[in-house]
């Protein structure tokens, strides 16, 4: 049997498939488990997976600051959600917010685009060009 702390080192390493499957031995899951399922999925960009873990080992040791200042962490990270795994932002690349990286505008490409397809699932049509 492995312990947590062989398994928060392995995480520390990123070592993260090992740390899953050593995790995964466990047939009672603990705050600790919890705990530690939630850092791999920190590594893993998985945040809706890791603040579910975070909040189900908070609500089992409501006392355990650690656990609380880590989903601190996480609902106040800078990164958006467009990361991808190795964290590099998959648009807005220099300062400017178009995805032509040269102009000035509210809403970047990709926003309008999504825009555009919700709007024509409600019927209308933001865009009529796309």
């Amino acid at each position: 049997m492995h312990t947590f702390e062989e398994i928060q080192t392995l995480i520390s390493a990123n070592n993260l498939s090992v740390a899953e499957s050593y995790l995964n031995t466990f047939t009672e899951k603990t705050a600790k488990w919890h705990y530690l399922y939630s850092l791999i999925a920190l590594k893993k960009s998985w945040f809706d997976s890791a603040l579910s873990h975070l909040e189900t080992a908070i609500s089992l040791a409501p006392n355990e600051t650690l656990y609380a200042e880590t989903k601190a962490a996480l609902m106040s990270r800078h990164h958006p959600y467009s990361d991808d795994y190795y964290h590099r932002p998959r648009r807005r690349h220099n300062d400017c917010c178009c995805c032509l990286d040269d102009c000035c505008c509210q809403f970047d490409c990709c926003d309008l685009i999504c825009l555009d397809t919700c709007c024509e699932c409600m019927g209308g049509d933001l865009i009529s060009c796309i």
